[in-house]
């Protein structure tokens, strides 16, 4: 999922420092919060909760809505224990799954439930998602094709309490409970299997045509903003919070305890609030007038700890399982020819400066990135060699990739193409003769943290002889431009950067094999391709084992699929000692709470 976060920062060409806010903090939280028993959250600068039906569309695709989403809606697993990378099978409606038949099939017994109205969760409810899925999967975010469902043969209901699904193929039980399994939400289908608000409840899912029909309504329902807190379809749910009040103009939503709610980790609270803000600095007042009780701090302004502490504050970094890159627009007409030759992805990688980034402008609150697994300490999905930078920091490196590829100093101190070709010492097939090696480099506005990384790298890649043409975007433009794009392309920029990290795992995936990132029909990865890439993603899906993950991780950390940035702590968590259960903080950066009390 594409994001971005809070965080503020220095001009690393300028060398100079700057803060967004200063002053006091007020007390800890407001005496009216607490006798309410209604926390409040921050979500990060200009994001806002505006999805609510739990299947994903590409433009809302974000762990924000999806783990509100999943409040209210739980899904068969859930992704992340506290600070474990696992499933939480105790907070799950779904038991372990039973392999059988050498792992080509998969049998589900589900916990007892109830959705708000009475009515129990069933086999049904997860076969409703199920035919939705199937019929509209070109439609959902989650989908790449040969994945789920392409890789189930049929599903079966075998009573209200299990069902089974007969694979196409054996899979490694692993990936398949992990990566797959954790995508299924079940769906109250007594009351959204229709095709209209006041059409009857039918059984229409059970045909291609009407479950098309169906999805289509549901997409059109959650597209209206306006109706969120008073639709009947989003008030039964079978998680522990409902739908209370929605501001479609703020985003500023209240979630209410759902009072019927059977699952464990029944809420302490009362209910509890999402906060949006525009601005960091709106943010960081809210902190400090008392109206927020779980907020964060920008990195330009960890300065403040001491004193939020001393007013009754806990500070907290969120170190979560999350990875950073840049994509590059393979299926650009433009620039594609460009950043499909491996040597020029080299040279790239080689001007980007990540020890630099992140001390300098992280203050140490992220990892390094080499590829695309997390480079979390202790983690045992990072291989040997992905823990070390196979392209590290060397302008003179990147310039000797380039002069060895056909390329010469042209003017205004940018290389051109002098012997074009595909020899292994020619520049590479579709690029021209005295074609200049410029990129048009499309980043997110509104954080000096980032704004200060890419003003570094493009001033190293000049130094290189490469032109990174800066084209700044608000967030809303670049999920509309780059979050639906290839699938929409061709894909109009080079290289496109969002704030603070790429791919999130827990939305959907546990365990960090490749396929939604770097997968045959992938989006998250500018339109990457590569069948050597396939195979080995393909590999982690059947064979057992950690080999066959360090092989996939190994090729494209080497092949640079994207270009590997610092990945940043999640926040700089500030939280009013008033307030408990909240620690450890989810490894996927999903708030818990559920778990919450004054």
């Amino acid at each position: 999922m594409k994001l971005g976060l809070l965080t503020g920062g220095l001009s690393l060409v300028a060398a100079a420092c700057g803060t967004t806010s200063s002053g006091a903090a007020a007390s800890g939280s407001s005496a009216s919060q607490v006798a309410a028993n209604y926390a409040s959250y921050a979500l990060h600068t200009g994001d806002t909760y505006s999805w609510v039906l739990p299947i994903p569309n590409e433009a809302n695709y974000e762990p924000w809505d999806q783990n509100a989403e999943y409040g209210m809606y739980r899904p068969l697993y859930v992704a992340g224990d506290g600070a474990q990378p696992v499933i939480d099978y105790a907070d799950s409606i779904g038991q372990k799954p039973i392999y059988s038949n050498g792992d080509t099939v998969v049998t589900v017994n589900l916990n007892a439930w109830k959705w708000s109205d009475g009515s129990p969760v069933t086999a049904r409810d997860v076969q409703f998602f199920y035919n939705l899925y199937v019929a509209n999967k070109s439609q959902i975010a989650t989908y790449v094709p040969g994945n789920f469902p392409d890789n189930v043969a049929s599903f079966k209901v075998d009573s209200p309490t299990q069902f089974t699904l007969t694979l196409k193929s054996a899979v490694n039980p692993l990936w398949f409970t992990d990566n797959e399994l954790t995508d299924v939400v079940p769906l109250p289908q007594q009351t959204w299997d229709r095709e209209s608000l006041s059409g009857k409840v039918g059984n229409y899912d059970l045909t291609p045509a009407g479950a098309k029909a169906v999805f289509k309504f549901l997409y059109a329902q959650s597209s209206k903003l306006s109706t969120y807190a008073t639709n009947p379809l989003w008030q039964v749910v079978d998680g522990p919070w409902k739908l209370q009040s929605y501001d479609p103009t703020t985003a500023r939503t209240v979630f209410e305890r759902n009072k019927a709610f059977t699952g464990p980790d029944k809420p302490k609270l009362s209910g509890y609030v999402l906060e949006s803000f525009s601005s960091q600095t709106a943010e960081v007042d809210a902190l400090r007038n008392g109206s927020l009780d779980y907020g964060y701090l920008p990195l330009s302004d960890v300065k403040l700890s001491s004193t939020f502490k001393a007013d009754g504050y806990t500070i907290a970094p969120w170190a979560t399982d999350y990875v950073q890159w840049a994509e590059l627009g393979y299926t650009s007409k433009t620039w594609g020819p460009l950043v499909k030759q491996l040597y020029i992805r080299q040279a790239l990688q080689h001007v980007i400066n990540e020890p630099l980034y992140l001390s300098a402008t992280l203050h140490g609150d992220g990892q390094l990135t080499y590829g695309p697994v997390p480079n979390l300490p202790d983690s045992p999905y990072v291989s040997p060699q992905e823990k070390t930078d196979p392209d590290p920091y060397s302008v003179s490196a990147a310039k000797a990739l380039l002069s060895a590829h056909g390329w010469t100093l042209g003017a205004n101190g940018v290389m051109v193409c002098s012997d074009p070709g595909s020899a292994a010492s020619q520049c590479g097939a579709g690029i021209t003769k005295g074609e200049p090696l410029s990129l048009k480099f499309m980043y997110q506005t509104g954080t000096p943290t980032l704004q200060a990384q890419v003003e570094a790298f493009a001033t190293a890649a000049k130094s290189a002889g490469m032109d990174l043409v800066l084209d700044p975007q608000s967030q809303s433009t670049m999920f509309s431009i780059g979050g639906v794009c290839p699938s929409s392309g061709p894909c109009n920029w080079g290289i496109i950067l969002y704030r603070t990290f790429l791919w999130n795992y827990g939305q959907g995936d546990v365990l960090p094999t490749g396929g939604q990132m770097f997968g045959s029909g992938n989006y998250w990865g500018g339109g990457y391709s590569s069948s050597t890439a396939q195979t080995l993603i393909s590999d982690t899906h059947t064979e057992a084992g950690l080999q066959p993950l360090f092989n996939y991780e190994n090729y494209i950390s080497t092949h640079v699929a994207a270009l590997w940035f610092p990945t940043w702590d999640w926040q700089v968590s500030v939280v009013s000692d008033h307030l408990h259960g909240w620690n450890p903080q989810q490894v996927f950066g999903d708030p818990v709470p559920s778990r919450w009390y004054f």
